[in-house]
């Protein structure tokens, strides 16, 4: 493994080319525990903890882990095409460390969204086969019928899929506001399984996937990285 070079560190934390990170380190914007650093090729005997650029202090880790409030309005893309993109809300650093979305929400829907750069960790949730369970709460455009949640219980068609899909878990919270929790995060398909029995999703919001919740401190557009303990369990 090639030593690790001031140059190097630069460059896998998203501050762009090996040339661009040499001009940012020789403009002395680069900053280790508090001393400026002007060599790009100057080796690295740690891996520090921190590093600042340009003022800003920056973790070294190069594998993102991350999760957001997304708010409504919001389109979950690279390349939005009516609406703000939920990329725009995270460093532009991030996007040189290939980060992606862990599943989508759509622009009408809110609450848990999860990042990644970490591929294996992505499929992983992402799978329908591994089932990692999604919660969310819906509101109702009419009252729940009882008929309504037996049939999500017990499963329902959607267009174009070939088995039935079923709620793993449903709860009345009021008439009409539910928390609905599924395993497979096909497309839409809290919004379809609603339709199907006969009523209306008029918003929705996950609150969680696998045993990770959305942390009730992080406003609307709002990120932070997961802590080692949300990663594990995510990743089992």
């Amino acid at each position: 493994m090639p030593a690790l070079t001031l140059e190097r560190l630069v460059s896998s934390l998203g501050f762009g080319s090996r040339k661009e990170s040499r001009s940012l380190i020789r403009m002395g914007l680069v900053e280790i525990n508090g001393i400026v650093h002007d060599d790009p090729f100057m080796k690295l005997e740690a891996r520090p903890e921190f590093i600042n650029v340009n003022s800003e202090k920056i973790p070294t880790f190069e594998d993102l882990y991350l999760m957001m409030h997304k708010p409504v309005g919001v389109e979950c893309s690279h390349n939005p095409r009516y609406y703000e993109g939920v990329f725009s809300l995270l460093p532009s650093r991030f996007l040189g460390m290939k980060i992606r979305s862990v599943g989508r929400l759509d622009v009408d829907s809110s609450g848990l969204l999860l990042f990644s750069n970490k591929g294996d960790f992505i499929h992983h949730i992402e799978s329908p086969k591994r089932g990692v369970l999604k919660r969310y709460e819906v509101a109702l455009a009419r009252p729940l019928e009882e008929g309504q949640e037996k049939h999500l219980l017990a499963g329902v068609m959607l267009n174009n899929e070939k088995k039935p899909v079923f709620a793993r878990s449903f709860k009345k919270l009021e008439d009409k506001l539910v928390e609905i929790e599924i395993g497979e995060g096909l497309y839409h398909q809290v919004r379809r399984m609603i339709a199907a029995v006969g009523n209306h999703a008029e918003a929705l919001r996950r609150l969680s996937i696998g045993g990770v919740s959305l942390d009730p401190n992080l406003k609307p557009k709002e990120w932070r990285y997961l802590n080692a303990e949300e990663i594990e369990s995510l990743s089992n």
